[in-house]
């Protein structure tokens, strides 16, 4: 676990290191009534998530927020529930049955991290449904005289939703605004995770999220943005020049691994899973 950062008023991050995961996750933790945990990531990370609280003198939780049911963002809240059982989980409707029932949940995270994500991950257990909550799009989350918002974003996943805090005007932004990549030709990049990565909702998303005029951005993986306008501008422009160069390569009729080699020298990333993101998209489109 990184250092306890406090990044707005009684808010507060750590970094964590996922295996398996190019880029920082950051846990967000919000000091205010019982406590909130936003992005609370895999099962294996709660060791750190535990010893943050101690140290941030947070005994207890009201709210467990994740962005959306990836593994790498939730995998840990049906264990949280049983460390918590006060708190409330709160989920976009389209996710909350997989939490519930996690065996489809399971299924895919399989399919996207391997048979044996487990051992790195840590298991995905169920949440029981009297602790999760669905808060509809807009709906405001009052604790003691703050207001955490809701703001349905699909594209990243039709199960995805930000966080707007009312009073720092701070927005925790999951996957749907890109993400920072060191070191790459062009960022915040592109979170296009398959099967459900959207491009059209994604955009739009963008745009609805911008509309909140944030003041700084509070990525999931990897660093806070402090010119939100800027930054939401690059990542609604990175997203088209991403999807442009695999449409493009893929209808010349480049194989995948040359189409993931153009990428590497145009952008320098090596992003698989945004790879596969846009490609089955494209391919659910019928444009490739």
């Amino acid at each position: 676990m990184g250092n306890i950062e406090e990044v707005a008023e009684n808010t507060y991050r750590i970094e964590v290191l996922i295996p398996k995961i190019d880029t920082v996750f950051t846990v967000y933790f919000v000091r205010e009534g019982k406590g909130v945990l936003i992005e609370p990531g895999p099962t294996s990370i709660i060791p750190s998530i535990q010893q943050a609280m101690r140290q941030l003198g947070m005994a207890d939780l009201a709210y467990i927020i994740p962005t959306h049911i990836h593994v790498d963002h939730a995998g840990a809240i049906g264990s949280l529930a049983q460390l918590f059982p006060r708190a409330k989980i709160l989920l976009h409707p389209r996710g909350a049955k997989h939490v519930i029932d996690p065996s489809r949940l399971i299924d895919s995270t399989k399919m996207a991290f391997g048979n044996d994500f487990e051992n790195l991950y840590g298991p995905i257990v169920p949440v029981p449904e009297s602790q999760v909550e669905t808060p509809r799009d807009g709906q405001r989350i009052s604790i003691n005289e703050r207001e955490l918002q809701i703001i349905y974003a699909p594209g990243h996943a039709p199960h995805h939703f930000a966080v707007f805090d009312h009073k720092t005007k701070g927005l925790f932004s999951g996957e749907a605004l890109g993400y920072p990549l060191p070191g790459a030709k062009l960022s915040p990049f592109p979170a296009a995770a398959p099967p459900s990565f959207n491009m059209e909702e994604y955009l739009e998303s963008m745009e609805k999220l911008r509309e909140l005029n944030p003041r700084i951005i509070f990525y999931s993986h990897d660093g806070v943005g402090k010119n939100p306008e800027q930054l939401i501008t690059q990542a609604a422009e990175n997203t088209k020049i991403v999807g442009d160069i695999i449409l493009k390569t893929l209808r010349e009729g480049y194989s995948n691994e040359a189409v993931k080699s153009r990428l590497r020298e145009s952008f320098g990333a090596d992003e698989e899973m945004t790879f596969m993101g846009f490609v089955l998209y494209f391919k659910k489109r019928g444009l490739v």
